[in-house]
């Protein structure tokens, strides 16, 4: 077999067994969205995707590492539609519009993501990779920072790691039914105000005060 032969080989192997992941990935996603309580087992997951018991187990390593993925897979997909986006804004821009895009994302299949997210909670023996993807999500939207002070003293991945735990303090309350899901988009952009308030630059301060002053809040007293 010839080097080039064994490279093509290769590569439809990786593509058979990326699609065998995304097979199973999509089965967990349809039962997640069929079940009352938002949960599934690896032997129905199995059926759902129609391979063998132990073939999602082999693709991932077990049910905890599926939600991982599918948590991974949302954030792509936010990703993608952000960059689909294509408008010419700031850092302070961005992020907002990445809050806005994320928070609709999300909305279209309330039941399925708050499993998923909610699920990311569970104590793990290893520990999930969901705040460094954040974090990466969040830069893509801060580029080049332009609208933020060039005196401030942290860079882009600093700011994008609190962006991403602003919005992932969001999206516990939303789960916990405390922000409903009329008021998710509002807290998110009040969430990443708060963190840009911190860098943005005198012109942008007072647009964002108002999108922290709309934010929703809890009722006093609880």
């Amino acid at each position: 077999m010839s080097g080039e032969t064994g490279v093509a080989a290769l590569s439809l192997r990786d593509r058979n067994r990326q699609a065998a992941r995304e097979g199973v990935l999509d089965a967990a996603e349809r039962l997640l969205q069929r079940s009352e309580d938002a949960d599934f087992s690896m032997r129905a997951l199995a059926a759902e995707a129609g391979v063998s018991f132990v073939t999602p187990f082999n693709h991932f390593g077990g049910k905890t590492q599926i939600i991982q993925a599918l948590s991974a897979r949302v954030i792509g997909r936010m990703a993608d539609r952000f960059q689909a986006h294509k408008g010419k804004e700031d850092a302070v821009a961005g992020v907002l519009t990445m809050s806005r895009i994320a928070v609709g994302l999300l909305l279209e299949r309330p039941g399925v993501y708050k499993a998923v997210v909610g699920s990311l909670g569970v104590v793990s023996p290893a520990p999930s990779a969901v705040w460094s993807q954040s974090r990466d999500l969040w830069a893509i939207a801060l580029a080049d920072l332009s609208g933020l002070a060039p005196e401030r003293i942290v860079g882009k991945a600093e700011i994008a790691a609190q962006l991403a735990v602003g919005f992932r303090g969001c999206l516990s309350f939303w789960i916990a039914g405390e922000i409903p899901d009329e008021a998710l988009a509002q807290a998110a952009a009040a969430a990443s105000a708060a963190v840009l308030l911190g860098f943005a630059e005198q012109r942008r301060r007072a647009p964002l005060l108002k999108v922290l002053a709309a934010g929703p809040r809890p009722e006093i007293g609880g």
